[in-house]
């Protein structure tokens, strides 16, 4: 009796609300669109629903929104993603200068840097590889897989991780960096500029061999396992403080879902299901994804505001506050590191970096100087140990 004494209570005030000049107005407007009259007539078996018939069915439909945006992430990332794609003005590097750099000034500080590009991933599988006509089937299957995941933190779109392919690639720069011979035989070789040094001194560097380096990437998933993958041997024999920092700052410059983490801010990300069901390597991949990365600088993802260009100037700031490292090693995307190189060398310079990619997995050296306000990539520094830039017309290999 109570319960039908309350439903009689809701559906007068209902009717009492539906009845308000503004909300009647605009119900009865609804009322006279055309599918509204052919779904009145389905469920309700006339054309014209009542104003308090459809108001209350708004307010379902608006209760059961926002019980699936409070019950999955998923969702709430999605409407998030659509937003950032029409409000977020991301491709805003930092403008190149000519400012004169004293580079052999007291004051100058100067630092190593290598960049590790990610091998490919799901949403180029999905959209930029094959034939275009294709690329219907490609998109269902993607979707399909996708819903599969709905009440699970992982995704093909959204902080796409690597694919086959990737993984593949990841193994190669693997091999590569492993089979190189000893570097930095020479005593202070390692704290030399890389403008000095030779492919096989850097790569002994990036093995942990020699000098004193930290490994930084960003927060997607693809980034992070190619480290992961290719770097597995320096993990394996270092200590546990040797660890991954994961930093929103290297955050990937596009509006695309694939460039949002799944990672909520100060959390650890979880290895990719394909890449956890890996033989002989899933244990160890779900073993570093649990003790070899660092949530320090995981700012969650990139906010509207966060543009390239402070993106980057944090990344730089945080490079020269480290006072016990010579290299930063950096596993990243196309684009940051593309526009990083255009925003720090000179800009008369005309070097390749500044326009094209680095090809999936490739590896580039070079020196990252800063003096007062200028902050400087001599392009004569800049070295490539695996891999290359795409360059339309030439194909660039390994060192």
């Amino acid at each position: 009796m109570s319960h039908l004494l309350y439903m009689q209570k809701l559906d007068a005030q209902l009717q009492w609300l539906a009845m308000q000049p503004p909300l009647h107005s605009a119900l009865g407007q609804l009322a006279d669109v055309g599918i509204v009259q052919d779904l009145s007539m389905e469920f309700l078996g006339h054309r014209q629903a009542p104003p308090a018939t459809l108001l209350s069915v708004m307010l379902a439909l608006l209760g059961l929104v926002l019980f699936i945006l409070l019950v999955i992430p998923k969702a709430r990332l999605s409407l998030w993603s659509l937003w950032y794609f029409v409000a977020s003005s991301d491709k805003k590097p930092r403008k190149p200068d000519d400012l004169k750099l004293e580079k052999h000034s007291a004051s100058t500080r100067r630092m190593k840097i290598v960049f590790i590009r990610h091998g490919e991933s799901e949403w180029n599988a999905v959209f930029n590889n094959g034939w275009k006509i294709f690329l219907p089937f490609r998109l269902v299957r993607a979707l399909i897989n996708e819903g599969l995941m709905l009440f699970r933190r992982d995704s093909l779109f959204f902080d796409s991780p690597l694919n086959d392919v990737g993984l593949k690639q990841g193994w190669e720069l693997l091999t590569f960096l492993a089979s190189q011979p000893t570097g930095c035989r020479q005593p202070g070789t390692a704290q030399r500029p890389v403008e000095e040094l030779e492919p096989e001194d850097v790569v002994s560097i990036i093995r942990g061999d020699a000098g004193e380096s930290v490994i930084v990437s960003s927060l997607l998933r693809r980034a992070i396992s190619t480290g992961l993958i290719s770097l597995s041997p320096r993990l394996l024999k270092s200590s546990v403080s040797d660890r991954v920092m994961l930093m929103t700052s290297l955050q990937e410059i596009s509006r695309n879902v694939d460039t949002l983490a799944l990672t909520p801010a100060k959390a650890l990300p979880i290895c990719p299901q394909n890449e956890a069901a890996m033989k002989g390597m899933g244990d160890l991949m779900t073993h570093f994804y649990g003790t070899r990365l660092d949530k320090k600088y995981n700012a969650g993802n990139k906010t509207i505001s966060m543009r390239a260009n402070k993106r980057q100037e944090q990344f730089v700031k945080w490079v020269f506050e480290q006072k016990e490292v010579d290299c930063i090693i950096v596993c990243g995307h196309s684009l940051w590191f593309r526009e990083f190189f255009k925003s720090y060398m000179p800009k008369a310079s005309s070097h390749v970096a500044g326009t094209a990619k680095v090809v999936n997995c490739g590896v580039i050296a070079f020196d990252l100087y800063q003096n007062g306000k200028v902050t400087r990539i001599p392009p004569e520094s800049i070295k490539e140990i695996y891999g290359g830039f795409e360059v339309k017309g030439k194909k660039h290999k390994k060192a």
